[in-house]
């Protein structure tokens, strides 16, 4: 896996790599100059900065580094030689990525593979007649149900019903941060439909299901630490090993699925806060911001920036949204939330 940093993007004013030692090789496409600074010269300066009290400086807090993470490390290590086995896709998603990729998708090529799985099939008519698609007659059959949907709703809701089943660990041990993490999700992809709504610069369908694939990777990292319990052996080595692999491992595993390179940049980048690569708005940027208010009202909310500081909230044409509005947004839109959750669980 490689990325290409360039000197003029306002997102790669941030470190190289924050776990110690460093894992990637490095190398310069051209003359580069660079600042290297010290991790313990860091924390004194943000220590300094944070006992200032001036309106001219804005203080956001960056976690020190992760060091000498043996999970974070042997994790990476086994990832790139192959030793890690990235969860699959239920085999009728499977057929429908490819009968889409082969552009031989109607309606009864998607009624053939769908029936295959009793589950999925009453999911799709299930969705068909609720709140978000209801027409005037009930819908009682496939056929019936993906010509309500259309072909590409179709797809994307077999997609949503395939990633909620990676979701269900049956281990105890980590059931318990499965369970967060799936109401994580399913917050985010709710949001995302309704901004993507709101600014009707995106498919509502396909906004649900970035949402819910943003922190993917962070399956495949439970699942890991399950089978090496010995490697974190405090409470700080897991999250910090979450926090430092789950975009690349989220971009692998969306890569393994054929899932298109929007999904594949929400998965990589959607928790840049200050990524600004074009003019336009795009997908990361609406499921950014839909991340952004699923921590109003929780702990995490003290580690972010304020949200007038992100670039994509005026890409999206939501300048409007500070912290009072933001509040008031997630009122207003309770009701439709718990709809889109209960169509998710």
């Amino acid at each position: 896996m490689r990325k290409t940093i360039e000197s003029q993007a306002d997102g790669e004013l941030n470190p190289i790599a924050q776990i110690r030692p460093c894992i990637y090789d490095i190398d310069a496409a051209s003359e580069v100059k660079y600042i290297k600074i010290y991790t313990d010269q860091l924390t004194e300066f943000a220590q300094q900065l944070e006992q200032r009290d001036s309106d001219d400086i804005d203080v956001f807090t960056i976690e020190q580094s992760a060091q000498e993470n043996e999970l974070t490390i042997q994790l990476f290590q086994d990832l790139m030689t192959g030793n890690v086995a990235l969860p699959s896709l239920p085999d009728v998603a499977q057929r429908i990525q490819q009968a889409f990729s082969q552009k031989a998708v109607n309606v009864g090529v998607l009624a053939n593979i769908i029936h295959s799985d009793p589950a999925i099939t009453a999911k799709l008519i299930m969705i068909s007649n609720s709140v978000l698609y209801r027409g005037q007659d009930h819908i009682d059959t496939l056929n019936q149900a993906i010509v309500r949907l259309g072909l590409e709703t179709t797809q994307k809701q077999v997609m949503t019903y395939a990633v909620n089943e990676l979701f269900r660990e049956k281990s105890s041990a980590m059931k318990a941060k499965m369970q967060k993490l799936w109401k994580h999700s399913q917050k985010v992809a709710s949001l995302s439909r309704i901004l993507a709504r709101k600014s009707k610069l995106f498919d509502p369908s396909m906004a649900q299901l970035a949402g819910l694939i943003h922190d993917l990777g962070e399956i495949a990292i439970l699942q890991y630490a399950q089978e090496h319990t010995e490697m974190y052996d405090d409470d700080n080595k897991l999250p910090q090993a979450i926090r430092a692999l789950r975009p690349q491992i989220t971009s692998m595993l969306l890569h393994k699925w054929n899932f298109s390179d929007e999904l594949v940049t929400v998965g990589e980048e959607s928790e840049d806060w200050f990524r600004n690569p074009q003019d336009e708005a795009d997908l990361c940027d609406l499921v950014m911001i839909a991340q952004y208010h699923s921590f109003i009202g929780t702990p995490e909310m003290k580690n972010l920036p304020p949200i007038s500081k992100l670039p994509a909230l005026a890409k999206l044409g939501m300048d409007e949204l500070g912290p009072k509005e933001s509040i008031e947004f997630l009122k207003q839109s309770k009701q439709e939330i718990q709809a889109i959750e209960a169509l998710l669980a």
